[in-house]
């Protein structure tokens, strides 16, 4: 019996959720000066599932996105629709 991997996001919605984390995430990335290992190790993903999420072949889980957006202290909603975090000072 083969082993099932995960379907590659097939959903417009999808395709936009996982384009727009890429560009996200590569943004955080290069704000803080980190390299694409670090930046894994950062989001507590691997370095190759990283690489994953940025050619839009990853199938992240709402955890695996949640544990990203707390780790990188953006706004899930931020994460998820491409928006630049504003950070609001009271």
């Amino acid at each position: 019996m083969a082993t099932s991997k995960r379907k590659k996001t097939d959903t417009d919605l999808g395709t936009m959720i996982l384009r727009n984390m890429a560009m996200t995430m590569e943004r955080e990335r290069e704000k803080r000066g980190l390299n694409k290992k670090e930046m894994a190790r950062l989001c507590e993903i691997t370095s190759p599932y990283y690489l994953q999420i940025l050619d839009g072949s990853a199938n992240p889980s709402l955890q695996v996105i949640t544990r990203i957006s707390t780790n990188l202290r953006i706004p899930l909603q931020a994460l998820m629709m491409g928006e630049k975090a504003e950070v609001k000072v009271d």
